[in-house]
């Protein structure tokens, strides 16, 4: 009898169920899975930054989800679609995406982190008419007249230019002269205009930008790298790479002697591996970012007690942030379009002003694009590496510390 009781009872929960997943999605129809797709390097020199950026995206949809996914859609779910760029060229990351369309048929796309894969999917997104967030900084991104892309983070000009005035100003503040400057990039887009814009903004201001030097991503060695130029006595080393050529060429200018301020970009100086493996050398680091953990407001407050909690990290680095709101903002695409078809999503999104809840956890607290889908809300963050942590020091009104330079 205690069986068949049993029995009994899971089928009447099993009715309940049904009933309550038919009523949610309509009279008689079940709400799909609404598809968004993942492009990311997971494999190869930027899977930390990439394995960030996933956790951040698959953390928001897990919240959304469980939440009651989109209400507008009958409480569909969203269901990530992740697709590895590991090491491969830019022309394969088309392909990628390409396929990830093709086979998956997403409602909106995010990624690509790199600069240079960015640029390259996104051609492929805005020929099939598939919105695509994107994380990266390159100016060219929204720079093409395409109406399918949307980009989150400052660009890559105005970061060089923020960040070497913000530390310029830092510097003098502090009563440290800044007079001549080192730079070393690798020689992706994103690199080298970073680094251009750093550079012109540095000779604007009077500085000498004695050694500016490119180099192939997966460096073996730097030590050639950093006796060029420390051969100029710089004050400053403007460094812009992914994290494992951000640590040795670091590592080993330190090595050589140099103890001034870095100036980084985004990239491998602002990785939680950063602080690991560069340990007290990371201290007085500075870089340029997305997005940074300690961001002021409620919505990132709670991001960051929840997302630490979760994977058991120290924080969460800038992927992370920019990927759950990423997620967030597809959503609320997704609610007020009312629809999970691609053109209806990239509508909405271009009409979306964010300025409270999960997605305004961006620098600017508030998101909402312009005709070329830039975020014009956005503020350039400067971070400085203080006690094994990337702390915020610029701009004022959202630093949770204050620069350095007593290192």
């Amino acid at each position: 009898m205690r069986r068949r009781a049993w029995w009994s009872l899971l089928a009447f929960l099993g009715c309940v169920g049904t009933v309550a997943l038919m009523a949610s999605a309509g009279p008689g129809v079940a709400a799909k899975d609404v598809v968004i797709g993942v492009v990311l390097p997971l494999s190869g020199p930027y899977a930390q930054n990439g394995q960030m950026g996933l956790w951040g995206a698959q953390f928001a949809a897990d919240q959304i989800n469980a939440t009651g996914g989109i209400k507008a859609l009958g409480g569909a779910k969203l269901r990530l679609q992740v697709s590895d760029t590991g090491t491969a060229s830019a022309g394969e990351v088309a392909n990628i995406t390409q396929r990830l369309i093709q086979s998956y048929h997403p409602s909106a796309i995010c990624g690509a982190w790199a600069s240079p894969y960015t640029i390259a999917a996104s051609t492929v997104t805005e020929r099939a008419k598939v919105p695509m967030l994107t994380q990266s900084f390159a100016d060219q991104i929204t720079e093409r007249g395409y109406q399918f892309v949307f980009q989150l983070p400052a660009k890559a000009a105005l970061m060089g230019q923020v960040s070497t005035d913000a530390v310029l100003d830092l510097a003098k503040a502090a009563n440290y002269p800044i007079q001549t400057v080192a730079t070393i990039a690798d020689d992706t887009s994103s690199g080298k205009i970073t680094a251009q814009a750093a550079d012109a903004r540095f000779k604007s201001r009077g500085v000498n930008v004695a050694v500016e030097y490119f180099f192939p991503a997966g460096l073996t060695s730097a030590t050639s790298i950093a006796l060029r130029l420390l051969s100029v006595k710089p004050d400053l080393i403007f460094v812009a790479g992914a994290l494992p050529d951000t640590v040795l060429l670091q590592k080993t200018i330190r090595e050589q002697g140099y103890r001034g301020p870095f100036l980084g970009s985004g990239g491998g100086n602002v990785t939680i591996q950063y602080g690991e493996l560069l340990g007290p050398l990371s201290s007085g680091a500075f870089a340029s970012a997305g997005w940074n953990w300690d961001m002021p407001g409620p919505a990132a407050k709670t991001f960051f007690k929840e997302f630490t909690e979760r994977y058991k990290v120290h924080f969460p680095a800038q992927e992370a942030g920019e990927d759950y709101a990423i997620i967030y903002l597809i959503k609320e695409a997704l609610e007020a379009a009312k629809s999970d078809n691609p053109q209806a999503v990239r509508d909405a999104l271009s009409q979306l002003d964010i300025t409270s809840g999960p997605a305004s956890v961006m620098s600017g607290g508030r998101v909402a694009f312009d005709a070329n889908g830039m975020n014009k809300h956005v503020l350039p963050v400067i971070i400085q590496w203080q006690d094994g942590l990337p702390r915020t020091v610029h701009p004022k009104e959202i630093a949770s510390a204050k620069a350095r330079f007593n290192f």
